[in-house]
Formats: C-alpha cells, sequence, structure tokens
C-alpha cells in the first residue's frame, strides 16, 4: 500500500495499550478502554499461538511493527535500563513463517481493533 511520498508512519501502540504486553489474562484494556468480547477473543487465541511456538505475545507484537515496511518507526515506552535490555531481546526473537501465518489469521476485523 502506497503512503505517498515522503510521508513517515509511526508506531506508538505496539501494545495496544496493554493486551498485547500483559496478555489478555492481565488486563482487558485495549486502547486504554475495556476490550470488546471480540478483541479479548483474539488475543487469548494468538496468545495461545504464540505460546505453542514458544514466542512471547509482547515479542510477536512488537515485530509486526518492526517488521511492516510501512512502518517508519516503531516507538516503546521504557522505565529502566533494564526494559531496554529486555526490549533488545524481543525485538531480535525468531518467529517462525507459520505462526505470522496463523497470527495474520487470528486478526480481527478493522472495525473492531481501529477505533
Amino acid at each position: 500500500e502506497d503512503l505517498g511520498a515522503g510521508m513517515g508512519v509511526v508506531n506508538a501502540a505496539v501494545y495496544g495499550g496493554g493486551i498485547l504486553a500483559k496478555g489478555p489474562a492481565h488486563t482487558s484494556s485495549y486502547a486504554y478502554d475495556q476490550a470488546s468480547p471480540e478483541v479479548l477473543d483474539r488475543a487469548r487465541a494468538m496468545e495461545r499461538a504464540c505460546q505453542a511456538y514458544g514466542v512471547p505475545l509482547r515479542a510477536a507484537a512488537l515485530n509486526v511493527s518492526v517488521r511492516d515496511a510501512r512502518i517508519a518507526s516503531t516507538v516503546v515506552g521504557t522505565a529502566t535500563p533494564a526494559h531496554v535490555d529486555e526490549l533488545v531481546g524481543l525485538v531480535t526473537t525468531a518467529i517462525p513463517a507459520a505462526l505470522w501465518d496463523e497470527l495474520a489469521a487470528l486478526m480481527p476485523p478493522e472495525e473492531v481493533w481501529i477505533g
């Protein structure tokens, strides 16, 4: 998809307000509001798929943004230097192509997750 000459997109919501960082068992917040039942179901299914491949959900969420050519920069907040080290580990996590296929199939329809 062509975003236009010279246009850059910055993703500063990699974890959907926490649900993709902490997991749906720990927070039901999506985009800083209560997640819909469909988003919660999809997040749970994504978490199960990641677990089956031994990949942390937060690693997959971060890498969705980093690997998307339409996104020029990915911003992730952090509070300590240890978190920076953790982020480096997450962004360098090997993610099998089969998991990407499963995650793509689990994405909720845009009208559900894009507000």
